[in-house]
């Protein structure tokens, strides 16, 4: 089965290649130098493809599921837990079948989130800054403990999980969890609370959920109003959670006190942009104007070990594909 990867997913097809030698008798990849446009996806067709690597940060409307179809593709993997880029509905139209990577590394976004709240709440992009300038001065600099901080955590799963257990050894004054689904082994550090009650009470808030039509913008002026004054924010999920418009406003009125973030509504073009020193998102540019916002490019999940585990399991989903026209990451239903 020749498989077709666009050179925007996930960077090209190096880091696939060891897996699929291990496959080599049926599995080919194919790397396509260019983007996954309507008519680049001619390409696919074009290498004998029926199956390809794809991941995006916004979904195509069903003419671009249509013209995959048509190409000849069968089975599309994203190399990613999250799926919301694909259209399901035009997938199963179109008889397309896909899955996803439901775990890699839950460790890498955790320690990538304590790492965050650490840096906001010992002030690290200020006093970079500073030094850069040859400024040692500590006015301004005292940070806080989290021994002495409520934290809430919106997503209990795998990764919220793992975070709660991250976050246990400093032994912060209280631990909250919103979820639809109750856990067992969350109940070990943390409580239940309805999301209100979470906002309310919480110090830090830290989004671990999945992204879907029903949470976007969840993070708005008017559920931002509830929350405690000079509350943190973390997002290590996805960008469409928050509306930034209203966490500008909340940084300007110092109502939000510190905002961690390693994703953000629009990050596509951040990445798709030549490299001229100026940024595309306009956003991005005004809230990174103030110093007690730290952004990193989606790079939570991004380590070693995570890697491995995206590229071996997006290869056993192709071979599981080519060999039995099944795989048990299945997305679409």
């Amino acid at each position: 089965m020749n498989i077709g990867v666009f050179t925007t997913a996930g960077g090209g097809g190096g880091i696939f290649q060891e897996y699929i030698n291990k496959y080599s008798k049926n599995l080919a990849l194919i790397e396509l130098n260019c983007p996954p446009t309507i008519e680049n996806l001619k390409k696919l067709k074009q290498n004998d493809c029926t199956a390809m690597i794809y991941i995006s940060d916004h979904q195509e409307n069903d003419n671009f599921f249509r013209t995959i179809a048509e190409q000849g593709i069968k089975y599309i993997c994203c190399c990613s837990a999250g799926y919301e880029f694909l259209n399901l509905t035009a997938m199963k139209k179109y008889g397309i079948k896909g899955a996803n990577v439901p775990e890699y590394s839950p460790n890498a976004i955790s320690e990538h989130t304590v790492m965050l709240l650490l840096a906001l709440i010992r002030k690290l992009r200020t006093q970079l800054l500073r030094i850069e300038k040859n400024n040692f001065k500590r006015n301004g600099l005292q940070g806080k403990e989290v021994r002495n901080m409520k934290i809430g955590i919106v997503g209990a799963g795998r990764i919220g999980y793992t975070t709660l257990q991250c976050l246990s050894g400093f032994k912060p004054k209280k631990m909250y969890v919103y979820d639809h689904h109750e856990n067992a082994k969350v109940k070990q550090y943390a409580e239940y609370v309805p999301l209100d009650v979470l906002y309310k009470e919480s110090d830090v808030i830290i989004y671990h959920c999945s992204f879907n039509e029903d949470n976007y913008h969840m993070v708005n002026a008017d559920t931002i109003s509830v929350m405690k004054d000079n509350v943190i924010l973390i997002n290590v999920a996805r960008g469409p959670l928050f509306n930034m418009e209203a966490v500008l406003t909340g940084i300007k009125t110092k109502k939000i006190g510190a905002l961690g973030i390693d994703v953000i509504e629009g990050e596509g073009i951040l990445r798709n942009q030549k490299n001229n020193g100026e940024c595309p998102l306009p956003i991005l540019e005004e809230i990174l104007k103030y110093e007690n916002v730290i952004f990193t490019s989606h790079t939570a999940y991004y380590t070693d070990e995570a890697i491995r585990n995206i590229s071996a399991t997006t290869v056993e989903n192709l071979y599981s594909y080519a060999s039995t026209d099944n795989c048990q990451h299945e997305v679409v239903k």
